[in-house]
């Protein structure tokens, strides 16, 4: 049996971005922030966090491209993140 070649395309693509992972342990809790991943793409990003921050048990959790992150204070200047 010869072995199966896995084609880049289904493992996403070359191209990486990167995400803002937040999230809340009860619907009282504001969304913090939780950490950061890569992946190829948004399907990927979401299982990757999951498998990554999954030590608590969330109520909710979203990734965020960090590209989408819009800076109020730092005028266009992107800044670090901080974590909590």
């Amino acid at each position: 049996m010869t072995p199966k070649v896995i084609d880049r395309a289904e493992l996403g693509g070359n191209k990486t971005k990167f995400y803002e992972v937040f999230a809340r342990i009860s619907s009282e809790d504001a969304l913090a922030h939780i950490g950061s991943i890569e992946a190829p793409n948004d399907e990927l990003a979401q299982a990757r966090a999951w498998y990554v921050y999954d030590e608590r048990r969330w109520k909710e959790m979203c990734v965020v491209p960090t590209d989408a992150v819009i800076s109020v204070t730092g005028r266009g200047a992107r800044g670090k993140i901080k974590e909590i």
